[in-house]
């Protein structure tokens, strides 16, 4: 176990550099899928995600990065086809949140709010300053800008809220703040990454595992030597529990055929020794008479079967009716 999570973490250490590159150009293709606008649906938001998903696949599971995350155990074309059908299978999707939206006015709202206050602005402003201060043209100068500046600010109020939007029967324009979600797609990427390189580094563990050679034949016979001698020493009544540690030991170094209790252990062991025939048995079983394939056979001698190899073949016997002639 320690081994492996030493693994990883030099699986991890050693590709700072691939990580941070695919971050950058993971970034990058989903903003190029996404485009310039201001305001995107979810089905774009959807084609971005996979656009950098499948750049981060494809830059993760190449040759190249696959023997830099297993250290260089692993750098077969046909060992890296086989961890990346692997991957494919147990790893997450990138998830990217969607970005924040935000209700703003439109420039051209603004710019139309603006010119009415001003309008307005003067209008009112002209006679209140004429009956005030006997200064018109005062109530002309501050008017303008003053109502421009309410108007403006009552146009933004507007698309704040949503009861003054109901009222007003406007719609609200969402934009999206491309800015703050820039950061959010670098995080998830990031995550995600760190997320897989671990998940890559196992799957590059497991594959450069030496496979398990043939069973040692004279190491499981030395074993089951003893064991026979064992037996030969053993009293009567213990009789049982050596043989059946001889069994279990027999198992384990690679011999086929012992599942289930033992014939002196199960009552039942008599009714498994009967099976119906069929021609690809003839690679385990000698035949005791004319037995074509779907008869019912009784097994006399069970085949020896050591690591997958037939070392002796069993024998069987057909199971004649007692009516036949």
């Amino acid at each position: 176990m320690l081994d492996v999570k030493e693994k990883i973490l030099e699986a991890y250490a050693g590709t700072g550099k691939l990580r941070r590159d695919l971050v950058t150009g993971a970034n990058d293709e989903y903003f190029a899928a996404l485009g310039a606008s201001s305001s995107y649906n979810q089905a774009q938001l959807d084609i971005a995600r996979t656009a950098a998903q499948s750049l981060l696949k494809k830059e993760l599971l190449s040759p190249a990065s696959i023997s830099a995350v297993s250290g260089g155990a692993v750098s077969d074309e046909r060992s890296t086809a086989a961890i990346a059908l692997t991957f494919d299978s147990v790893a997450k999707p990138l998830r990217i949140a969607e970005p924040a939206i935000h209700a703003e006015t439109g420039d051209f709202g603004l710019a139309l709010s603006a010119a009415i206050g001003a309008v307005l602005g003067m209008i009112i402003l002209n006679p209140l300053f004429r009956l005030a201060f006997e200064m018109p043209d005062l109530g002309m100068v501050i008017g303008g800008p003053l109502g421009a500046l309410c108007a403006t600010l009552f146009a933004h109020k507007v698309g704040r809220s949503r009861l003054l939007r109901r009222l007003l029967r406007r719609r609200r324009k969402a934009r999206y703040d491309r800015q703050s979600h820039e950061q959010v797609v670098r995080t998830s990427i990031e995550q995600w990454l760190d997320l897989t390189v671990p998940l890559l580094a196992m799957l590059c563990i497991c594959k450069s595992q030496p496979e398990a050679g043939p069973a040692d034949k004279e190491s499981a016979f030395r074993r089951i030597g003893g064991l026979i001698y064992t037996l030969h020493r053993t009293a009567p009544d213990s009789l049982s529990v050596a043989a059946d540690e001889l069994i279990q030991e027999a198992r384990n170094c690679g011999f086929e055929g012992l599942e289930g209790s033992p014939a002196f252990l199960s009552a039942a062991a008599d009714e498994q020794s009967v099976i119906e025939w069929t021609n690809d048995l003839s690679t385990k079983y000698e035949v005791f008479g004319d037995v074509t394939e779907g008869d019912k056979v009784r097994i006399e001698r069970r085949p020896v079967v050591f690591d997958g190899n037939v070392m002796e073949r069993g024998l069987v016997r057909k199971i004649r009716n007692k009516y036949s002639i």
